[in-house]
């Protein structure tokens, strides 16, 4: 079988019900079944694809670490394609393709450890996520955070109310409390979705910890885990808000890393060189880490517990 008839089989460009359960939406939810049909005329991008999918597949059950990652830069996995302004460089488009043609592999998976259909598409739907924040930060139709969604169709992944949380395998480091050991913790991740109120979050957590438990009962897991900007105690100078509330629910273990880039990102979807001149200063966030810039600080990225409720 060809590779352009395989990912046929796998693929339907014309299924919109398909694109908009994997959460793509607005210019995306036109474009992606024309860098499907593209892909499909193309056998050299399918060849490709195929090997990309193949070791996709192979990944699925594998939760621990798995060395090198799977896709290769941005540039290796992309592809030219007429998305609606005639013929563009898709970034990652080779990758979103990928993706795509193992969806029902992951899903398949999700089955097997009794994890009902709206779940599994709620959790896939992150591929349309993270084509929208593509879109946010560079204007156009593309993928760029392809590495960290080989997490998602691993199975390990699950996107649970507010936030999302995959099995990892937590290997302490020098800045962990004396006596600890390697185990497995859930790590949690805070798309860019809405409010995170205290009640949203805490739904997440009490919500995660009961599907995880009963669901991958293989895999016993004895603490929330975190690292991002997020936890940067630096947010205590916003009292009261959503963002102060979360930070404040870690224990924080070490000193972390720069995480100014991360708080560019998250903040106002920018990545590399920026004049934060430019930049809003509308709300206290914005605020904060204009000011924080200015004032020769940095942000950092931090780890952080949370111990299971009995």
């Amino acid at each position: 079988m060809t590779a352009r008839a395989w990912l046929a089989e796998r693929i339907e460009p014309g299924d919109r019900q398909r694109w908009e359960g994997l959460g793509f939406r607005g210019d995306a939810l036109r474009a992606v079944p024309r860098l499907a049909a593209a892909v499909l005329a193309d056998e050299d991008a399918a060849v490709h694809v195929r090997s990309l999918a193949h070791k996709l597949q192979a990944r699925i059950g594998s939760y621990g670490p798995t060395g090198e990652s799977i896709f290769g830069s941005v540039a290796d996995e992309s592809c030219v394609a007429d998305v609606g302004s005639g013929q563009v460089t898709v970034p990652g488009g080779l990758a979103i393709m990928a993706l795509l043609a193992t969806t029902d592999d992951v899903r398949a998976h999700h089955a097997s450890r009794g994890i009902d259909d709206d779940q599994s598409w709620r959790t896939l739907s992150d591929l349309g996520q993270q084509v929208w924040v593509h879109s946010l930060t560079y204007e156009n139709f593309g993928l760029h955070t392809h590495t960290w969604l080989e997490t998602a169709w691993s199975g390990a992944l699950q996107w649970v109310g507010r936030l999302q949380f995959n099995l990892q395998w937590y290997e302490p480091g020098d800045e962990a409390v004396p006596g600890g050991v390697s185990r497995w913790v859930l790590s949690t991740h805070i798309p860019q979705s809405g409010p995170m109120t205290p009640e949203v979050v805490q739904d997440s957590l009490d919500r995660a910890r009961a599907l995880f438990a009963e669901r991958y009962a293989d895999h016993p897991f004895t603490e929330f885990h975190c690292t991002s900007w997020l936890l940067d105690p630096t947010l205590a100078r916003l009292p009261g808000t959503n963002l102060a509330d979360f930070q404040a629910r870690w224990s924080l273990t070490g000193e972390g890393g720069d995480g100014d880039a991360d708080a560019l990102f998250f903040v106002f979807h920018r990545r590399g060189e920026v004049d934060r001149a430019d930049l809003p200063r509308e709300t206290g966030l914005q605020r904060l880490v204009l000011d924080r810039s200015v004032g020769g600080e940095h942000w950092r990225v931090l780890t952080g517990l949370i111990p299971l409720r009995s």
